[in-house]
């Protein structure tokens, strides 16, 4: 039954109904449907509900796992609380090893997980978090687990 979304049962009862038991997995909701021509659109709208709302669920608990930062000392509280870190950054391979070195040891080794493909606003003046030099985009830092 794991990884099942949907489990429809049909009992005698449910026969001389007319109609479906159907129990969702992700809530636990359970509703009797009527066994017509519309059924397998209703199934179809629950399977596509099921979906949107997993999908927001994981897009909540994931936004809520980031934080943006600025500076060097915001960076290293974030990591403490186990956060996904959203910096501006010099894009210098240099100062991302110099990040990986200094987080090593107390932390566990930081990296660059990926840099968005839509760039949050880089105002003017922006500085690398790490480096101080100007920032020239955002970018995802965090730990491999």
């Amino acid at each position: 039954m794991k990884g099942v979304p949907l489990r429809i049962e049909i009992g005698s009862n449910d026969l001389a109904d007319e109609q479906v038991c159907v129990y969702q997995r992700h809530n636990g909701a359970k509703m009797g449907i009527a066994a017509n021509a519309d059924l397998v659109e209703e199934i179809k709208k629950m399977l596509n509900n099921i979906q949107q709302n997993m999908f927001d669920v994981a897009k909540r608990k994931q936004d809520e796992c980031i934080q943006v930062i600025q500076t060097w000392d915001e960076f290293v509280e974030a990591l403490h609380q186990r956060k996904i870190i959203l910096a501006p950054w010099c894009d210098d391979k240099v100062v991302e090893l110099d990040v990986k070195e200094k987080t090593e040891n107390e932390m566990g080794a930081v990296k660059i997980l990926c840099s968005p493909f839509d760039q949050p606003k880089l105002l003017e003046g922006t500085r690398c978090f790490a480096s101080g030099k100007p920032a020239k985009k955002w970018t995802y830092w965090g730990r491999s687990y």
